[in-house]
């Protein structure tokens, strides 16, 4: 029932054409990836504001040299197979983000589905400048499972 509302949500956003979320990587999607991609977006922000803003920021900026920012990060443009793996199982190395290096350690969201992570990596993707498009899951997934 849930999936279904916002399946709804998602296609009221796509037939009007008018979705905030639209940007040039989502241009040639099919209109089926286009949903997904909705879909995703919408439940990543909310997953990204119960998981990751706390520290993270709801802007994305990060907490001065204590967290990383995502916004315009280009740790993450680096590597998302290695930000899927962060997300679930944590981190305690030490990385740098836009030339700061960061000590503090981000801990493990094990409890997050596949799904779930791609839906935050979605939204976190696709918002703060970024434009990289739909993460499917089945790429997460994938990723995931090559986690060391």
């Amino acid at each position: 029932m849930k999936q279904a509302f916002w399946l709804l949500i998602s296609w009221l956003l796509i037939s009007c054409d008018g979705s905030k979320f639209q940007n040039a990587a989502t241009q040639n999607l099919s209109r089926a990836d286009k949903l997904h991609y909705e879909q995703y977006m919408i439940q990543g922000q909310q997953l990204y504001n119960t998981h990751c803003s706390n520290c993270h920021q709801a802007d994305g900026t990060g907490l001065g040299q204590l967290i990383p920012p995502l916004a315009q990060a280009d740790y993450l443009l680096n590597d998302q197979s290695q930000t899927f793996c962060i997300i679930k199982y944590g981190l305690n190395d030490k990385i740098t983000v836009n030339g700061i290096e960061y000590e503090q350690p981000m801990p493990a969201n094990e409890k997050l589905t596949n799904i779930e992570i791609a839906q935050i990596a979605t939204y976190v993707y696709n918002s703060w400048g970024h434009e990289s498009g739909f993460i499917p899951v089945k790429r997460v997934s994938q990723e995931i499972d090559k986690c060391q």
